[in-house]
């Protein structure tokens, strides 16, 4: 300071002198215009100013101890003689001694904010000691205060140093380096006062070289604008611990140490083992098969080839197996088919794999389709005897010979065998004996299929003495005659109420009754306008005509037999050549969109690559269906393969054809699934199921654009849905029946489903005002349910994988099957597959007996003309 402002800075402080703890002020009164402008007054006042002095560390906190790790604040507070602040004044600092410290700024100048206040931080420098720090106005004003410095450890403020550590790739500290886990080494490069410094040359070094590589060949790296170099570090060939060096061209260097597993070779040990199944419902008829898929992958994931897999069953199940494919291929699969051609009985079998040591694997697939039947009277004369007809018979129909039934009597004595066998047409007849009046029901069972037959034993004899034996035409009348006994006399005068399923009765009085004559008879008409079965039931009321007595029932079936359309499907209509299969069928109607039975239709094949077609011609069920299967030859172009579905005799000619392709396919696509079923939330379920695509030798083929899509089964595969309902049987909630106790027994009614036309469309008939809705919800039913989506990319991956995954109301468990359906192409090349899965109900949702499982969505009555 020169000794001018040395002079006037005394002759201010002995004019005002201010002292506060730590710091000191010194202040100076002005007259007229002097000071700062902002705040002088009018000419002739005096301004006085005062300039407090304070030090101050990071925290707010006085402190006066100035070092390398606790850098200060010098606070001047700046007031008139009125204790207002001055603001917006400009303060130079100055130091005693200016090796204790330097200024953070430049210039070592602050202004004052709207409190008078100005900061400005003072760094620890060369030299150590006291010293005292002064700020001024520009008017002459100052204010000091004092403080003590310790110098910093380096020769200088501009000292650097360089800390190192060790990230992996999620930024984490980590020093675990394999071939899992690479990291980075993180050099950051600042000096004495913690300011990066950008664009240095930074060296890196390992304790041993074969424990980890270097991402560049230099092992160099430069810091950036914010101090900062990295190099990638993987593994090496060696495991062990280590340390890594980084070093600057100026010697500063730091060091961290890591370990090291060292490269891992591939496992060639089996470590895990999937298996999966085509469907998991197999035919109790074993005209079906299902194929078993193993995936063997090692303990990198890594699909395996060359592993033998063991695929079997216990004895105990009744299947076989046939090993197609029991030797991995590239694709990690292993091959095999299992079915049930000896052993129709209704059950659940486990299927096993098993490779090396691994924990054997199975998967559980459910043999259904045999059914146990009893054909006889619902209705039975009290002391009189009824005949019934017992069958057994598999899923595709076939009556099963030399099979024990056992009969489960309601009643003691109504049978006097319990336990019969079937003859060589797979039936056996049994006498029921009437021995209780009113309602009765005994149980059969057979091969794990049950029934429930229920019959009303009457004390009178009222039955239907004349019923159509053979289909009734429609819109043809059909005479039915009753008569009503009581003690071998005829019952008079009395009404019979009569109700049809179908079609429309002639009654002759508006009540819908009739009333029996002098012998106990009554008489009327029964016709149609629409085709299938009516179940008539005749009632007789007493002397009042309220109360229901008797009842009797006779079911007739009327036909349609005038075709005006139909409508031919291939399914697949992609086969490959050489043999492959596509079922060929045709639904016939009438103008009325009714189903056209007993009709002859022929087949014709226009293909020129030699496919044939076998039967020619077949006849319509009741159902209005008749099938063929067309045989492939060679490869054809695309829909060049055309069959023709012609109803023989008619004109004008009522025909349909069905288009296929035959495609020599580069590869092939399996589907299947496994056991488990998700529960996503609350209200809907989530099943995956595994989609393979593989080359002739069993290669996985990747690259394939596959869709998917998920529908009804098809009216004419006989496909539709279960009505009935669930009740707590002691253990679950079941639908099944169990004739020992009635009581815990659940229900199931099939009913085909309303898309005839397999068109997905509610369709009307040319002219005609009926369509198919049959229950009357004004929808398809049961329409499409759920979504099907790929869990993983739409394409296959380099193991020749996808997956699917189905998601679906909960409420639909149990009571419907649908058809998952894959498609795949490349390269002109195209493959399709399809898989019925019957939608499940996890086991859990059915194992407590306070959580009732939600209400059938169609319906829980056998009626399938209304959503009851």
């Amino acid at each position: 300071m020169s000794t001018l402002a040395r002079m006037l800075s005394l002759i201010s402080t002995i004019i005002i002198l201010t002292a506060c703890g730590g710091g000191g002020s010194v202040s100076r009164s002005d007259t007229g215009d002097g000071g700062n402008g902002s705040n002088g007054g009018d000419g002739g006042s005096n301004t006085t100013y005062t300039i407090t002095m304070s030090m101050q560390n990071a925290s707010g906190e006085n402190d006066t101890e100035l070092s390398e790790n606790n850098n200060l604040f010098a606070v001047a507070q700046v007031r008139d003689q009125n204790g207002d602040p001055l603001s917006d004044a400009l303060l130079t600092f100055t130091l005693s001694n200016a090796e204790l410290a330097q200024f953070a700024n430049d210039t070592g100048t602050a202004r004052t904010n709207e409190e008078g206040i100005a900061r400005i931080g003072l760094l620890a420098s060369t030299a150590s000691g006291d010293g005292e720090i002064t700020a001024s106005l520009g008017s002459g004003e100052t204010g000091s205060t004092t403080f003590s410095a310790t110098a910093v450890a380096t020769s200088g403020p501009n000292a650097i140093g360089v800390e190192l550590v060790l990230v992996n790739a999620s930024g984490e500290t980590d020093n675990s380096l394999s071939s899992e886990n690479t990291l980075q080494a993180v050099a950051t490069v600042t000096d004495s006062q913690g300011q990066p410094q950008a664009d240095l040359l930074l060296t890196f070094s390992l304790s041993n070289d074969e424990l980890a590589t270097f991402s560049n060949d230099t092992s160099t790296a430069l810091t950036n604008e914010q101090g900062v170099a990295t190099i990638g570090m993987s593994v090496g060939s060696l495991s062990g611990d280590g340390s890594v060096t980084v070093t600057l061209e100026s010697g500063e260097s730091d060091t961290t140490t890591f370990s090291s597993t060292g490269s891992v070779t591939v496992s060639e040990e089996p470590a895990t083992l999937e298996l999966f199944a085509s469907s998991i419902q197999l035919a109790s008829s074993g005209s079906d098969e299902i194929e078993l898929i193993a995936l063997v992958k090692n303990d990198q994931s890594v699909l395996m080839e060359g592993v033998d897999v063991r695929f079997f069953a216990p004895a105990s199940e009744g299947v076989e197996i046939r090993l197609t494919q029991p030797v991995t291929q590239a694709d990690g699969t292993a091959r095999a088919i299992v079915s049930s051609q000896n052993n129709a009985e209704n059950r659940f079998i486990k299927v096993m794999a098993q490779v090396g040591s691994l924990p054997t694997e199975e998967v559980e697939i459910e043999v259904k389709g045999t059914e146990v039947t009893a054909n006889g009277p619902s209705s039975v004369i009290l002391n009189k005897t009824a005949n019934y007809i017992l069958r057994v018979v598999d899923s595709d129909g076939n009556t099963i010979p030399n099979q024990e039934i056992t009969i489960t009597p309601n009643t003691v004595g109504t049978f006097s065998q319990t336990t019969l066998t079937t003859d060589a047409n797979g039936q056996v007849e049994v006498v029921y004996n009437a021995i209780v009046s009113g309602e009765d029901q005994f149980g059969i069972e057979a091969l794990g299929a049950s029934d429930i037959i229920s019959i009303v034993v009457q004390e009178d004899n009222f039955e239907f003495t004349e019923a159509p034996t053979s289909e009734v035409s429609l819109n043809e009348a059909t005479t039915l005659t009753g008569r009503w006994l009581k003690d071998n006399s005829p019952v008079a005068n009395r009404k019979v109420l009569v109700t049809a399923s179908r079609g429309q009765v002639d009654y002759t009085n508006p009540d819908q009754t009739f009333v029996t004559d002098a012998d106990g008879v009554f008489t009327f008409s029964l016709s149609s306008n629409n085709a299938g079965f009516s179940s008539v039931t005749a009632s007789g009321l007493d002397s009042a005509g309220e109360n229901v007595e008797v009842v009797s029932t006779v079911d007739i079936e009327f036909i349609a037999d005038e075709p005006f359309y139909i409508n031919a499907d291939a399914t697949p209509d992609i086969v490959g050549p050489d043999g492959q299969s596509s079922r060929i069928t045709a639904i016939v109607r009438d103008e009325n969109d009714n189903l056209v039975k007993n009709q002859v239709v022929s087949f014709n094949v226009d293909d020129p690559s030699t496919g044939t077609i076998s039967p020619s011609q077949a006849v319509t069920d009741s159902n209005g269906v008749a099938s063929t299967v067309f045989t492939s030859g060679a490869v054809s172009s695309n829909e060049s393969v055309v069959v023709t579905a012609q109803v023989v005799g008619v004109l004008p000619e009522v025909q349909d054809q069905a288009i296929l392709t035959v495609s020599n396919a580069r590869f092939a696509i399996s589907l299947g699934t496994g056991n488990q079923i998700v529960e996503e939330d609350s209200s809907s379920y989530l099943k995956e199921f595994a989609v393979f695509v593989s080359d002739s030798a069993g290669q996985p083929v990747s690259g394939v654009e596959l869709t998917a899509s998920v529908s009804p089964v098809k009216f004419s595969e006989g496909g539709g849905f279960v009505k009935g309902f669930r009740v707590w049987n002691g253990t679950v909630w079941t639908s099944a029946t169990d004739p020992e106790n009635p009581e815990l027994s659940g229900a199931r009614y099939f009913c085909l489903t309303e898309d005839e036309n397999d068109n997905g469309i509610l369709d009307i008939a040319p002219g005609a005002s009926k369509t198919e809705d049959k229950n009357n919800d004004g929808l398809l039913t049961p329409g499409i349910v759920g979504t099907l989506s790929f869990a993983t990319s739409p394409v296959s991956d380099e193991n020749g994988r996808a997956t699917l995954a189905l998601r679906y109301p909960q409420n639909y468990g149990g009571w419907l099957e649908v058809v998952i359906t894959v498609y795949g192409q490349s390269t002109g090349s195209e493959a399709l597959t399809r898989m019925k899965y019957f939608l499940e109900a996890s086991a859990e949702d059915l194992s407590e007996e306070t959580v009732v499982p939600p209400r059938n969505p169609f319906g829980s009555t056998p009626d399938c003309s209304s959503t009851d």
